[in-house]
């Protein structure tokens, strides 16, 4: 069995351009540990080799559950080897090869995994970038018994500070390592970068796991380089965004804006804003799920290949109504069936609230107007009952007085005076 300084090598687990993983043993006490040890031409450098057992020092003190733990580093026979936690699982590249595109809310809880081990690196003094973010350097721990197939149990982000290393060792500017497919602009250009340019090679991921596919690809390297600097990201597939929550949509075209000032500021910001729609199925998640209905492409979603992105959407945009969302089409612009674009329209009366509460708030606020016939009935028949009521007075009091003309008559035959009387008395 070879030997690797104080470890002895037990087999080899991968090999990539930067040099040879191998599984191991520490031989008194009899840990298991992953070795990587560099190529040889890539530690000719003097300046390199210092610098990296300075970083491997630095990344020794970085503790957290997904970032896999340097436990040392070495220089043995000529090579320069770190030693690492051994893992049981797979990369996510290889979960990606084998499935394919991964439903939202297990992309999202990758991400959030991924930004919380970016944060803690970030917020170091001075910064930990790790300038070489991509789905190979993020592993998916599973139980050994089947690590290829069973379901995840964890996630690591691996090579922290390695790109940094390459670069000193080769001399190069320090941003022009990494790789091409997953770079920043600010990186391919060879310009000043800071902790957002790993939030752009997130976005990158994030994208590809929930698309299934990278939004920039082309067998060619100038024309990938190219559109990494200034094509806008693809609007996603209308399969792919159905029950994806807006804020999460935003916030992943967000972190693809070209210029690092327009991305969210730190990975502290994407954990906070994507915990939100954490749980799939949770209630963060139900209220923001869109209809399955098309909607319009939002700013910085076309399919353009070199018109430089405009200003992202903020995550807590709120939600369009769904009749706009449906139309296919932004609110006060038309599409002909032949693609050609009218000019403004007046918009849409606003559909009416069949909520109860709107109903009842709507009749209460509304006048109490009486119908033009029903006024006229109504004066009428009070009209007839007070002439009624007259004329049943009047006959009443009638009936109960007698006529003056008998009463006087009666007190004449009474006294004897009278016309017959009167003549009587002359004869």
């Amino acid at each position: 069995m070879d030997r690797i300084g104080e470890y002895l090598v037990k087999r080899l687990i991968g090999e990539g351009g930067m040099g040879k993983v191998y599984e191991a043993e520490e031989r008194l006490s009899k840990r298991r540990v992953a070795l990587k040890v560099l190529r040889p031409e890539l530690t000719r450098h003097e300046d390199g080799r210092r610098l990296f057992l300075n970083e491997m020092q630095i990344l020794a003190h970085l503790e957290h559950p997904n970032l896999v733990r340097s436990l040392a580093s070495m220089e043995a026979e000529g090579q320069l080897v770190m030693v690492l936690e051994y893992l049981s699982g797979r990369t996510l590249r290889q979960e990606l090869t084998r499935r394919g595109p991964l439903p939202w809310a297990e992309a999202l809880e990758h991400v959030v995994k991924i930004a919380e081990a970016l944060a803690v690196a970030h917020e170091q003094e001075p910064p930990i970038v790790h300038r070489d973010l991509k789905p190979e350097n993020v592993m998916l721990t599973a139980p050994e018994g089947d690590p290829e197939n069973a379901p995840p149990t964890g996630l690591k982000v691996m090579d922290f500070g390695i790109a940094k290393v390459l670069e000193g060792m080769h001399g190069t500017n320090t941003q022009s390592i990494g790789t091409l497919q997953y770079m920043s602009p600010e990186q391919i250009d060879a310009r000043t970068i800071d902790a957002r340019s790993d939030l752009y090679s997130l976005g990158l991921i994030f994208y590809e796991m929930i698309a299934g596919e990278p939004p920039f690809s082309s067998p060619s390297p100038r024309e990938l380089l190219n559109l990494q600097c200034t094509a806008a990201a693809p609007a996603l597939d209308e399969e792919v965004r159905r029950g994806l929550p807006r804020g999460v949509e935003d916030l992943l075209f967000a972190m693809l804006q070209k210029k690092a000032e327009d991305r969210p500021s730190s990975a502290r910001e994407v954990t906070e804003r994507l915990s939100l729609f954490r749980a799939a199925g949770g209630s963060a998640a139900s209220t923001s799920t869109r209809s399955s209905r098309s909607r319009t492409s939002s700013p910085g979603r076309e399919p353009r290949i070199s018109a430089p992105p405009p200003t992202p959407r903020m995550a807590n945009a709120p939600e369009r109504p769904a009749e706009d969302r449906s139309s296919g089409t932004s609110e006060g612009t038309k599409h002909s069936s032949d693609g050609a674009r009218h000019g403004s329209e007046p918009p849409k009366k606003e559909r009416p609230r069949t909520d109860t509460i709107a109903l009842v708030e709507a009749n209460a606020s509304k006048a109490r107007e009486v119908p033009t016939w029903l006024a006229v009935i109504a004066i009428v028949a009070l009209s007839l009952v007070a002439g009624m009521t007259t004329y049943l007075v009047r006959l009443k009091t009638a009936s109960d007085t007698p006529p003056a003309a008998t009463a006087s008559t009666d007190a004449r035959g009474a006294s004897g005076i009278g016309p017959e009387s009167t003549s009587g008395s002359k004869r």
